[in-house]
């Protein structure tokens, strides 16, 4: 495809385009080839711009947020990589809180906690974006990101903006299921109480999530689905497969359900060492584990 036709098609779009850019840098694993095309659009009308511009190509398209739950293969990602940093702002209006796509976990939980909103806590310690929070319904034993969603703003598969209420939602366990759209922004519903209670609440979190997950370390988060009645980690250390090693990778120590890169590690090794885990599990207990993390191209 000729470089200038995504440009010409994406007409006024407000926003960066690029070419071959290099996904390993921005991803929590570190892993990874370039995208064929990245974009940064300014505003949710120009991601609105986009999807239809691809559509109108037939070229495939990947929401990219913090980068927290993707494995990225050696050879990059054939397409476009869409980026939503730039859709960043957070604004109250009571006790309902609107961010954007790109705005951190993080960056929303120390906001709530300022003006003495409660609620977000639960999702303590998850390294992602409210875009890509939203997409996979991410959460802990705590809670999920649906629990407190009372409106959301999506680019659908079409290219047109659209506002979902609840009974539009059908989020299932780390699923959004977003029937192929695009989420820009989320509203919340959350309730009041000391901005000091709040943070007591989250500093504790975060100290267990900080003493049982590695979390100072290069992974992806969880790698398996916990299977109906148990957990993926117990499984996985009852086979034996803690500090298992391909190449780089290594099963966790700490917590068997995180995969760490120690630095120069491949997706192929990620795989291999996956499917060894998924094997022994097999063998000692007889369940199939499936991935909770998610494989961009090939």
């Amino acid at each position: 495809m000729p470089d200038c036709d995504l440009r010409a098609a994406l007409g006024g779009m407000r926003g960066v385009v690029r070419q071959n850019v290099p996904l390993a840098p921005l991803t929590h694993l570190r892993i990874g080839g370039p995208a064929d095309w990245f974009v940064e659009p300014y505003a949710e009308e120009d991601v609105a711009v986009l999807v239809r511009a691809c559509r109108e190509l037939d070229l495939p398209l990947r929401a990219l947020g913090g980068g927290s739950n993707i494995v990225v293969a050696d050879s990059g990602v054939r397409g476009v990589v869409v980026h939503l940093g730039n859709l960043n702002r957070i604004v109250r209006d009571g006790h309902r809180i609107t961010a954007g796509a790109g705005v951190t976990l993080p960056s929303l939980l120390r906001a709530t906690k300022e003006v003495g909103l409660a609620g977000l806590e639960r999702l303590t310690g998850i390294p992602a974006m409210v875009g890509g929070a939203v997409a996979m319904n991410a959460g802990t034993r705590d809670g999920e990101t649906f629990d407190l969603l009372v409106s959301l703003t999506v680019v659908d598969a079409a290219g047109a903006l659209e506002v979902r209420g609840p009974d539009r939602f059908a989020a299932t366990y780390r699923d959004g299921r977003l029937q192929g759209a695009i989420a820009v922004q989320a509203t919340f519903v959350l309730e009041p109480d000391d901005p000091m209670a709040i943070f007591e609440r989250f500093s504790a979190s975060l100290k267990k999530r900080n003493a049982t997950q590695p979390v100072s370390q290069r992974s992806v988060g969880c790698v398996f689905r916990n299977p109906t009645g148990d957990a993926a980690g117990r499984l996985i250390e009852a086979a034996g497969c803690k500090t298992l090693r391909h190449g780089a990778l290594e099963v966790s120590g700490l917590h068997a359900n995180y995969i760490v890169n120690h630095g120069g590690g491949t997706a192929a090794d990620f795989v291999a060492l996956m499917r060894e885990v998924q094997r022994r599990v097999r063998d000692d207990s007889g369940v199939q584990l499936e991935p909770e993390v998610k494989f961009w191209g090939e």
